[in-house]
């Protein structure tokens, strides 16, 4: 009969997120992960599996939960563009209010790991894919309500939206001063007028 648990997989999960987002995944060892998810090793193992396996199961949670739950913001009645707009903003405001810069999870992996890692890179490409059907979504209902001019493209416009807001993420993690960075969003956000 196996013995139960003595933890709790998804707490053990969650800290293991913050540690791979803070760190990154080749700096975060076995180590690192058993002392902070606190569990021992063999338990991470029988729980997880390995490295990778963990660090998956981590990105789903993260797409799934937190980030899936971020994007329900774009959901939201009353005019579409301004719920992009507040939307962005948003997410800026939730960076800078960051003091370890630890920017996105997404597009933290995507530097790190998509070139060499095949099913890390499938990850990303999903959560960036979802993030640029959310902001479509917003995008045709703008255009349904009128608010979006008869030339923009929803489908173009998602695609700019999402590298845009990766874009920022990445010159804030590189230590771009909170000005600089919300002129560019501004700038960014000006293609919807």
């Amino acid at each position: 009969m196996a013995r139960p648990k003595e933890f709790n997989p998804e707490t053990a999960l969650d800290k293991a997120i913050e540690l791979f987002w803070r760190k990154g995944y080749e700096a975060t060892s076995i180590e690192d992960l058993v002392a902070s998810m606190d569990i021992n090793r063999g338990s991470l193992y029988e729980t997880f599996g390995d490295k990778q396996k963990l660090f998956l199961a981590c990105m789903d949670r993260y797409c799934n939960g937190m980030a899936a739950s971020r994007l329900s913001l774009l959901d939201q009645p009353g005019p579409a563009l301004d719920t992009i707009r507040r939307f962005i903003r948003g997410k800026l405001q939730m960076a800078l209010a960051d003091p370890t810069r630890k920017g996105c999870l997404v597009a933290n992996t995507a530097m790190e790991l998509s070139p060499h890692e095949k099913e890390i890179g499938e990850r990303v490409a999903s959560a960036l894919a979802s993030l640029q059907e959310a902001y479509y979504e917003v995008l045709i209902r703008a255009k349904k309500q009128g608010e979006l001019r008869k030339d923009h493209d929803p489908r173009a416009l998602a695609r700019y939206l999402t590298t845009m807001m990766q874009g920022v993420i990445v010159m804030y993690k590189a230590g771009t001063p909170a000005e600089a960075l919300r002129e560019i969003v501004e700038t960014g956000l000006s293609v919807l007028d």
